[in-house]
């Protein structure tokens, strides 16, 4: 008896695994197949900056991306969001909007977000910018879930890109990705439109 139980507790932890790599699959491929269509706006999406205002080589990757949209005018606008960072009370977006500004996008081609404090702010953010249509910029395994949230958030047209760089600790973050958005899916309530958001 306790043998078949076992390996039924083994079965059960089996198929957790594989349901598990199977959704980590998905919300990769989606990634990996973001194809932008031209907005009136492309959101850059804050990650972390060092302790002196420098954006760190994820966010850089994130800027170069959106930096090419807006000269290739796919977008007029680069909206830039992040949070205040807790530790080194460094604002993402203000660093996000300087790289930009110092690589020639002018000050009023750019929206500055400082309370995009996780992706759903951003995309709420956003949905009052371009409720049209916009595109989300960030690494490939958070594409899907950024889609998700503007849609979600009331954006009619999503798409999204992506930095073409690479780096092996974003497998952790495709597993977060994977666990992040069922629980949106769950807990996050679209704005009314009856009321001004």
């Amino acid at each position: 008896m306790k043998r078949l139980s076992g390996k039924a507790a083994l079965a059960v932890l089996c198929g957790i695994c594989f349901a598990l790599v199977g959704w980590c699959s998905v919300v990769a491929w989606v990634g990996v197949r973001a194809s932008v269509q031209p907005a009136e706006m492309a959101v850059i999406f804050g990650t972390a900056v060092t302790d002196q205002g420098v954006p760190k080589p994820a966010l850089r990757d994130r800027l170069e991306t959106g930096l090419e949209l807006w000269k290739s005018r796919h977008v007029q606008t680069l909206m830039v969001s992040g949070a205040v960072e807790t530790e080194n009370h460094q604002d993402e977006a203000e660093i996000m909007a300087h790289w930009l500004e110092a690589h020639g996008v002018p000050a009023s081609d750019i929206i500055v977000d400082s309370r995009g404090n996780n992706t759903w702010l951003t995309a709420l953010h956003v949905a009052e910018e371009s409720p049209n249509g916009a595109i989300v910029v960030s690494q490939w395994f958070h594409i899907m879930r950024a889609e998700w949230a503007l849609r979600h958030a009331g954006v009619t047209a999503v798409s999204g890109a992506y930095p073409a760089n690479f780096r092996l600790p974003e497998l952790w973050y495709l597993f977060r990705e994977a666990v992040a958005l069922p629980v949106y899916a769950l807990t996050k309530t679209p704005p009314s439109r009856d009321t001004p958001q």
